[in-house]
C-alpha cells in the first residue's frame, strides 16, 4: 500500500489541476498553449529525474533517495501554489517533477530487490490497483477545490500530500537494497550501463511497447480538459468525474492483470494488451472524425485503453528489470525516462494542434496505440522466440 501511494504521489501532482487549466488561462493572463506548458514541462522533467533517479538510488540506498526526492518536492509543490505568473509556475513544476522522480522509479527499483519475474510482475500489477486511484480521486478533488477555492487550492492540496508521504516513508519504509553500487553514479558507468541496457533486444522490446503506450495517456491527459470542459461544456465538476470514469480502466486492468500475469507470463498478457488498445485508439479517432461529440464518444474507448495500459506497463517493466538485476535501478530509470520523453512529446503534439475539437487528441492516442502494437509484434514475439 506504501509504494502504490508513493508511486501515485506523481499522477496525483499531475492530475489535481487539470480541471482548472482553461480558467487559468485567464487568471494567469496567458494563453491555452502556454498553460499546457505546465504540463509537458512536468512530464520532460518527470522523465530526466527517473533516469538519474535510479542510479541515486543503486548508490545511496532506496530509503535516503524517497526521503530526499518527497521533501524537495513537497517543497516545489508549495512554490507552484503560490507562483505569481505562468513562468514561475512553469519553474515551479520543474523542480516539482524533477523531485518527484525518485517516487515515481524508486519503488519499483525495490520490488526488484525482493522479487523477479512473474512474481515481480503481479506484485508490481497490485501497487498499480493502488496507483489507480490517484488519477480517479485527484480530478475530482481537484475540480471541487477549483469551485470552492480556485486552482491554487489544488497545489496546497498537493503539498500536504506529500509531506503525509515523507512522514509515511521516514517511519514505516525500511533499506531493502543489499548492497550498494558504489560506481552507479559515475559517468562513464552510467553511460555503460544504458549502452548495456538499449542493446538489449530483450529491454528494447518492452521500452518501446511501454513509451509508445504511454504517449496515447499522456495525449488524453494533455487534451482531456479543453475537450471536456470547453468543447463539450462539461464544467471542471464534470470534468472530474468524467475523467474519474476513465480512470477507473486503471483499477479494472491492474485487478485483471495481477490475476493472469502468473498464469498467461507477461509476453503473452502484454500482447493481448496491445491489440485491445489499438482497438479503444481507433474506435475513439473514428469518433472524432465522424463528428460523434457526446462524452461517451470518449469515455469509453478511453476506459478501454487504460485498461490495455496497466495490462502493458507492470509486465514491461518486470519484464525489462528481469534480466538484470545488478542495474535494476538503472533499468527502471531508463525505461521511465523514455515513457515520459516520448509520452510528453505526444502532449506537445496535442497541444500545438489542438482545434477546438475532439480530433487532435483522440487521432494522437490512435497513432500512439498503432505504434505500440507494432512494436510488440516485432519485438515482444522476437524475445518469446530467443532472438
Amino acid at each position: 500500500v506504501l509504494l502504490g501511494a508513493l508511486i501515485g504521489v506523481s499522477p496525483f501532482a499531475m492530475d489535481i489541476y487539470l480541471a482548472s487549466m482553461p480558467s487559468m488561462t485567464t487568471s494567469l493572463a496567458t494563453s491555452a498553449p502556454m498553460v499546457q506548458l505546465t504540463l509537458s514541462v512536468y512530464m520532460y522533467g518527470l522523465g530526466v529525474g527517473q533516469l538519474f533517479a535510479g542510479p541515486l538510488s543503486d548508490r545511496y540506498g532506496r530509503r535516503s533517495v524517497l526521503l530526499g526526492g518527497t521533501a524537495l518536492f513537497a517543497v516545489a509543490s508549495l512554490a507552484c501554489a503560490i507562483a505569481p505568473s505562468v513562468e514561475m509556475l512553469i519553474v515551479a513544476r520543474l523542480v516539482q517533477s524533477l523531485a518527484v522522480a525518485a517516487c515515481s522509479t524508486v519503488p519499483r527499483a525495490l520490488v526488484r530487490d525482493l522479487l523477479s519475474g512473474d512474481d515481480a510482475a503481479h506484485m508490481l500489477s497490485l501497487m498499480g490497483m493502488v496507483l489507480g486511484i490517484a488519477p480517479i480521486v485527484a480530478p475530482i478533488i481537484g475540480g471541487q477545490l477549483h469551485v470552492a477555492f480556485g486552482w491554487r487550492s489544488t497545489f496546497a492540496f498537493v503539498t500536504i500530500y506529500a509531506v503525509i508521504a515523507l512522514f509515511a516513508v521516514w517511519r514505516s519504509l525500511p533499506e531493502t537494497l543489499r548492497e550498494a553500487n558504489h560506481h552507479a553514479l559515475r559517468p562513464r558507468i552510467m553511460l555503460r550501463n544504458f549502452s548495456r541496457l538499449l542493446h538489449s533486444r530483450v529491454f528494447l522490446g518492452y521500452f518501446f511497447v511501454s513509451c509508445f503506450t504511454f504517449c496515447g495517456l499522456f495525449a488524453f491527459l494533455a487534451g482531456s480538459s479543453f475537450v471536456f470542459v470547453s468543447v463539450m461544456g462539461e464544467g471542471e465538476r464534470g470534468f472530474g468525474f468524467l475523467f474519474g470514469a476513465v480512470m477507473l480502466g486503471n483499477i479494472t486492468g491492474a485487478t485483471i492483470a495481477s490475476r493472469v500475469v502468473r498464469r498467461y507470463g507477461i509476453d503473452r498478457v502484454i500482447r493481448f494488451s496491445a491489440g485491445l488498445g489499438l482497438a479503444a485508439g481507433a474506435t475513439m479517432a473514428a469518433l472524432a472524425w465522424a463528428g460523434v461529440h457526446h462524452p461517451l464518444a470518449i469515455v469509453l474507448p478511453m476506459f478501454v485503453y487504460m485498461v490495455s495500459l496497466m495490462l502493458t506497463a507492470p509486465q514491461a517493466m518486470a519484464g525489462a528489470m528481469t534480466p538484470f538485476p545488478g542495474i535494476a535501478g538503472a533499468a527502471a530509470s531508463l525505461q521511465q525516462f523514455g515513457q515520459f520523453v516520448f509520452a510528453s512529446t505526444s502532449a506537445l503534439i496535442v497541444g500545438l494542434t489542438y482545434d477546438h475539437t475532439t480530433r487532435p487528441m483522440a487521432t494522437t492516442i490512435a497513432i500512439s496505440a498503432l505504434l505500440a502494437f507494432v512494436s510488440c509484434r516485432l519485438l515482444i514475439r522476437r524475445n518469446r522466440d530467443g532472438a
